[in-house]
């Protein structure tokens, strides 16, 4: 059933071609599709960049092989996409969104990245509880876990989960919800696949030469703002940062964080390549609202 969520086109990768030498990689999120990056890609493209948009392996109509991928995975699917854009390109930045943000800093450590933007960067999962270093080991125990057996489908927090992730989902239908109740599983190799590939975000980060920005949501709960503060101490190039009114979703049409996250973006990726670089010890902090 899960698969049938995800036929729509729009979960597809998809390409805003644009003449010119510029182009821009959008990598979504955990349990997303590259439908999610679409509005960021389309105004991107609309400022004259060419904007494509990566499926990660594993995910949307792949979700079925999803406990078989992991971060090398994910991370070579970038690789080969950013490798494609940089043979007809000659500028090639790129755009993550959570789990994407950290796949794209290993991206950015190994490549010559353009520009660099991450949105709610995934580096603490599940905020650095205790029990996620426990994973090595569950995850030979327990192999598969039911993360909606008990969900309260009325639950404003679980109703965003699907909103962010499944948005074609009817939460309402009475179907629905016995399917995601008794059929939706989640593998825990896959947590633990997410946990490396966050976990070496601070080092990877270290290693970045790409101008970066950074924008986060005040009010997030899956990605905390404190912990991407954090983050911010392990760059060494310019690093603007922007933290805005919002939860984690920022990045959908339908959010009133959507105009700023917009602005931010196609001001940074397409806009002036000769302003000045913003170096560690001159970091650029703005909160909005």
């Amino acid at each position: 059933m899960a698969m049938i969520w995800f036929n729509a086109p729009e979960h597809q990768p998809f390409e805003y071609e644009c003449a010119g030498n510029s182009a821009v990689l959008l990598i979504h999120g955990f349990m997303g599709t590259p439908a999610e990056m679409r509005p960021l890609g389309a105004v991107v493209a609309d400022a004259g960049v060419t904007a494509h948009g990566v499926l990660l392996s594993g995910m949307g109509s792949d979700i079925e092989r999803l406990g078989q991928v992991g971060r090398d995975d994910w991370i070579e699917a970038t690789r080969e996409a950013f490798d494609n854009l940089s043979s007809r390109f000659q500028r090639v930045s790129v755009i993550g969104y959570s789990l994407g943000s950290a796949v794209a800093l290993h991206l950015a450590a190994s490549r010559a990245v353009h520009r660099l933007v991450l949105i709610a960067p995934l580096w603490k999962l599940l905020g650095g509880h205790p029990g996620v270093l426990l994973l090595p080991v569950a995850k030979r125990v327990v192999k598969q876990f039911r993360p909606f057996a008990k969900a309260d489908f009325r639950d404003p927090a679980v109703r965003q989960f699907f909103e962010g992730s499944m948005s074609s989902v009817d939460l309402d239908d009475p179907a629905v919800q016995r399917e995601l109740r008794k059929q939706s599983s989640l593998p825990t190799a896959t947590l633990d696949e997410l946990r490396r590939t966050a976990a070496a975000c601070d080092d990877l980060a270290a290693r970045v030469t790409a101008p970066t920005l950074v924008i986060q949501g005040t009010d997030d709960s899956a990605v905390r703002a404190r912990d991407t503060r954090r983050l911010l101490g392990q760059f060494r190039g310019e690093l603007p940062y922007h933290q805005i009114p919002g939860d984690h979703f920022i990045i959908r049409e339908d959010r009133t964080a959507w105009p700023i996250t917009r602005d931010l973006v196609v001001s940074f990726v397409a806009g002036d390549t000769s302003s000045p670089s913003i170096g560690v010890d001159q970091r650029e902090v703005v909160r909005h609202g």
